[in-house]
């Protein structure tokens, strides 16, 4: 059991490391290519990927989608997409290193939406890694004047996830996980295509070109594939496998890590650099995320 939870562990650190080199390839390729169009290209290579998955392993869930499997996909569908769209979105006019650090405040915003929504009470620690955060995410963006169009929408996208967290806490334990899973990305795959339908159909009509012939071909299919495999599809599975055999605590601690694999991506791959300010303020949101998540584990 104790071998079966380092491999996890290792695995679900992967994942961490996926997302967050996500924002720098994915900040690249919207240099070319409409975010719902982005988004609807990553998500039905998600499914392609569960689905592959699913044959492989012999896993069969047909029977488990039943009509609350899909009135709660569906709300989870809608939540997934709103996030990122918004993540997407808030990409093309933000820094990877901060769509990364934005959109980790889900973590402590869970507790507060919690607390609002469910009525459930806020311990003192959660209050102050909500506090932590706030702080440095004012120190992150330079204040209020810094907190620009990038920034507002990621912070939108960090809300919408932490909603789909609350919500998911409260109604998994009641489905299949798997097949609830499935469900919410077929929502999402098609709220992405309809999307990008009604908003970028020129960024549509131009995909053929685009990973065919275009110049920005490589950036575009590496964004879309890595996205839609591992940080989507083999993700979501990881995650929902990993977690039968590792504490909350540990999960939240792995998945910490992911703005500052954000930030690395931005550095490594972009040339993105942070300010001493910048710094002090990733390292609070990172403080706020472990003490609103950690110290009150038993």
């Amino acid at each position: 059991m104790q071998s079966r939870a380092h491999f996890w562990g290792w695995v679900l650190l992967f994942v961490s490391f996926v997302w967050g080199i996500e924002f720098a390839l994915i900040h690249e390729a919207l240099d070319s290519i409409g975010p719902h169009t982005f988004n609807a290209l990553r998500f039905i290579i998600a499914l392609v990927t569960l689905w592959l998955y699913f044959l492989f392993a012999g896993i069969k869930i047909s029977k488990s989608v039943d009509s609350a499997c899909l009135r709660h996909g569906l709300v989870l569908g809608t939540l997934l997409f709103v996030g990122f769209a918004t993540q997407s979105i808030g990409l093309q006019y933000t820094s990877a290193s901060n769509g990364g650090f934005i959109t980790g405040l889900n973590v402590v915003l869970v507790p507060v939406i919690a607390w609002l929504w469910l009525k459930k009470h806020m311990r003192w620690y959660a209050w102050l890694g909500f506090a932590l955060a706030t702080a440095g995410t004012a120190l992150l963006t330079g204040g209020v004047d810094g907190f620009g169009l990038g920034e507002r929408w990621t912070l939108a996208c960090a809300f919408a996830f932490a909603i789909h967290i609350v919500y998911t806490g409260v109604y998994v334990r009641q489905l299949d996980p798997l097949a609830l899973t499935i469900v919410q990305l077929i929502f999402v795959t098609i709220f992405c295509v309809l999307a990008s339908l009604l908003f970028e159909s020129d960024s549509v009509q131009a995909i053929p070109t685009l990973l065919l012939s275009s110049d920005d071909a490589a950036t575009v299919w590496l964004a879309i594939l890595i996205g839609g495999t591992l940080g989507t599809g083999l993700a979501y599975v990881a995650q929902t496998v990993g977690q039968q055999s590792l504490e909350a605590w540990r999960v939240a601690l792995i998945f910490s890590t992911e703005p500052l694999f954000a930030a690395l991506g931005g550095y490594w791959l972009l040339d993105e650099t942070l300010s001493l300010y910048a710094w002090l303020g990733a390292a609070c949101i990172i403080a706020g995320m472990l003490v609103a998540e950690l110290v009150g584990e038993d």
